[in-house]
């Protein structure tokens, strides 16, 4: 079975520099997936060529097997959740939804009916009376789903929707989601410069970085293996190290505390990951790890944990402690930091 969408080679230039270089990217029928990476990436350019707002200048965009590259928006099976959610202010809530499928020559009974399954769907079964004014944030957000899925599109695209709304509804609306997401068995793109959020929703994510795909993965999976500097870096918190080759053909890292051997390192310039949570703080050594003495330099309580800054032969590496483990624990106590070597992983890159 093709995949819903398949983009090859996707290229495109804003003034002569690029904003996309040869972008490959398959996208199966019902997946969740979140574009991710930081502002000016390219993630809201890649999705303006899916939507044909934009003409790349190079590869092709293909919808359900036939190539929409050149095609215009309104001829592509698939809608769009903007940032601001666009609703029509002079519009209630039903007449919002069933703009599309008027627009498209629906009677006008069954447009409303379509309209009113939507937002039973999204939870606002009782709101169509209502004008975009009368309704909260979240709840415009779920009226701008509900007029984007009214026609049943094969894959829908959303820019940022919920960066407008604070965190505790953000996180409410996320968990919402996902769910309709699952309910519908659409494919579902997702825009967000937010990595927590691109963890808590997506079945993959696609990492960018300026205009290129850095990875692509479970989450979970570019957490625990991230293939690049910039992949380690931007999920979730990481000690970057800088590693030194040794003549031998090893390495070293924290001016020689670290010395590992490996035959699949990358070639070229490395940098050592090492995760928070991978570095056990005590008092005495742990046996079974690598005990780098330490100097504890900060606390910092973060509610559910706390950071723990340790410097260790001169290089700041930071752990993540639960509140319980603190007991004892105060700046400028001399500690061991206890690592394991196969936590350590080598990407390419410089630290």
């Amino acid at each position: 079975m093709s995949p819903i969408l398949a983009i090859d080679g996707l290229s495109k230039h804003f003034g002569g520099q690029p904003a996309l270089t040869a972008i490959d990217l398959a996208v199966e029928q019902g997946e969740f997936i979140a574009l991710l990476g930081p502002s000016g990436c390219g993630k809201t350019t890649l999705l303006r060529c899916i939507a044909g707002f934009l003409t790349p200048e190079a590869g092709t965009v293909r919808l359900a097997g036939e190539d929409v590259t050149r095609l215009p928006p309104y001829r592509r099976p698939l809608n769009t959740v903007f940032q601001n959610y666009a609703l029509f202010p002079h519009m209630s809530v039903a007449e919002n939804v069933a703009y599309g499928p008027r627009r498209q020559g629906t009677p006008k009974n069954e447009a409303g009916k379509r309209a009113a399954e939507a937002l039973e769907l999204v939870g606002l079964s009782g709101f169509g009376e209502r004008l975009p004014a009368q309704l909260s944030g979240g709840q415009q957000q779920r009226v701008a789903l509900a007029r984007a899925i009214v026609n049943r599109p094969q894959l829908l695209l959303l820019d940022e929707p919920l960066s407008a709304l604070d965190l505790k509804l953000r996180k409410k609306v996320q968990s919402e989601l996902k769910q309709i997401q699952h309910q519908l068995g659409i494919a579902f793109l997702f825009v967000t410069h937010d990595q927590e959020e691109a963890m808590t929703m997506a079945d993959r994510i696609v990492l960018m970085n300026r205009g290129r795909i850095e990875q692509i993965g479970r989450g979970q999976d570019i957490y625990a293996r991230p293939a690049t500097r910039f992949a380690a870096d931007f999920i979730g918190d990481a000690n970057l190290l800088a590693v030194n080759r040794r003549g031998d053909g090893g390495f070293s890292l924290l001016n020689g505390a670290i010395t590992l051997s490996t035959s699949d390192a990358p070639h070229g310039a490395l940098t050592g990951v090492l995760r928070p949570e991978d570095i056990l703080v005590t008092a005495e050594p742990v046996a079974e790890r690598l005990a780098l003495p330490a100097i504890v330099s900060d606390i910092v309580h973060v509610g559910s944990h706390a950071s723990v800054a340790l410097t260790v032969g001169g290089t700041t590496l930071t752990g993540r402690l639960a509140p319980s483990a603190l007991a004892g624990l105060s700046v400028g106590q001399p500690v061991f930091a206890n690592i394991r070597l196969s936590d350590l992983r080598l990407v390419p890159g410089d630290a």
